[in-house]
């Protein structure tokens, strides 16, 4: 047992983009995300836990987002899921627990989950398996095994369980470039609007048939090496999702988010090959190879859109304190 660790976890944009869970927060159907970072890695959330004392009859939990006590639904289903995850390990303590998002635009809670019980595993030494973190960090987000993982990931949803496998490294995708282009809105739909909202659409099972057909073209574009084609599909199954939430009124790309877009379009059309990817946020990164990334950072430049350059992230790491 140690006094006190410190784990960074990065966030998470869709390939498979996730809509519809069950009231556990499983999954309705496999989605796949990539774990991302900017070039220097300092796009992440930094979780420390601390040990106050172990020498006490029950688990007490003081647990700080951003410098603010977490609270909320969501906050209670984080603390739940801590609560259980140490019961079922034996550890009776009271922790300190802070995380501290750094220039993270969307996919926060991925990497805030995937943060946390990383360095649960390494305070208390548990020695635990990614497979046995999975369970207990999903509960708090229903994507945390993407940033669990690391790289490319394809969340398998079964009857009996979630399993997560990690299709590629983040060295195996380094011919991936990806830049960040966020939008300052003042407001954004919740994870748990889009979930609730997408289920209503009458159109919403056809998108679920779809769903393996999108993994096995995935799959298959990533076996051949052709991350163009792995990003074509990526986006297609991106905007239906987005065109089923708009349906049903729930707008996540407004129109200066569709500028841009429209614009990605206009550079295919001019055989510069590249793709959108949005999930819940304001943000959209747009992603291509390295054979065109010279020319999709001056047509954006072109247009005045403000980018980030990021890179495919790997797993959760701890800082050596």
């Amino acid at each position: 047992m140690k006094k006190k660790t410190v784990a960074v976890a990065f966030p998470t944009i869709p390939i498979i983009f996730l809509g519809g869970v069950t009231p556990e927060r499983k999954p309705l159907y496999d989605t796949m995300g990539l774990a991302v970072t900017s070039l220097d890695e300092t796009t992440r959330t930094e979780t420390s836990i601390e040990i106050i004392s172990s020498n006490t009859k029950e688990t007490n939990i003081e647990f700080y987002l951003n410098k603010e006590r977490i609270s909320g639904l969501r906050g209670n289903q984080i603390i739940s899921a801590i609560k259980t995850f140490l019961d079922k390990s034996g550890v009776i303590a009271s922790i300190e627990i802070r995380s501290q998002n750094y220039k993270i635009f969307s996919g926060s809670s991925d990497s805030g989950l995937a943060a946390v019980f990383t360095a649960l595993n390494d305070v208390f030494d548990l020695n635990y398996t990614k497979d046995e973190l999975l369970e207990h960090s999903m509960k708090g987000s229903e994507s945390a095994g993407r940033s669990l993982y690391g790289g490319l990931t394809h969340t398998i949803v079964t009857e009996e369980a979630i399993k997560v496998e990690q299709l590629a490294s983040d060295q195996k995708l380094n011919d991936l470039a990806l830049f960040s282009v966020p939008f300052q809105f003042e407001s954004r739909l919740s994870a748990d609007e889009i979930h609730q909202g997408i289920i209503t659409n009458t159109n919403f099972q056809k998108r679920v048939v779809k769903i393996p057909d999108w993994v096995q073209r995935i799959k298959f574009s990533l076996e051949k090496g052709d991350m163009i084609s792995l990003l074509d599909t990526a986006e297609e199954n991106i905007r239906n999702a987005h065109e089923l939430l708009e349906e049903v009124n729930l707008v996540i790309r407004k129109p200066e988010m569709m500028r841009l877009c429209n614009e990605i379009h206009k550079m295919r059309e001019n055989n510069i090959l590249a793709y959108y990817l949005i999930g819940g946020g304001n943000l959209i990164t747009v992603a291509t190879i390295t054979q065109y990334a010279a020319q999709v950072s001056e047509q954006l430049a072109k247009h005045n859109w403000i980018y980030y350059l990021f890179k495919v992230a790997s797993e959760p790491k701890i800082i050596e304190l």
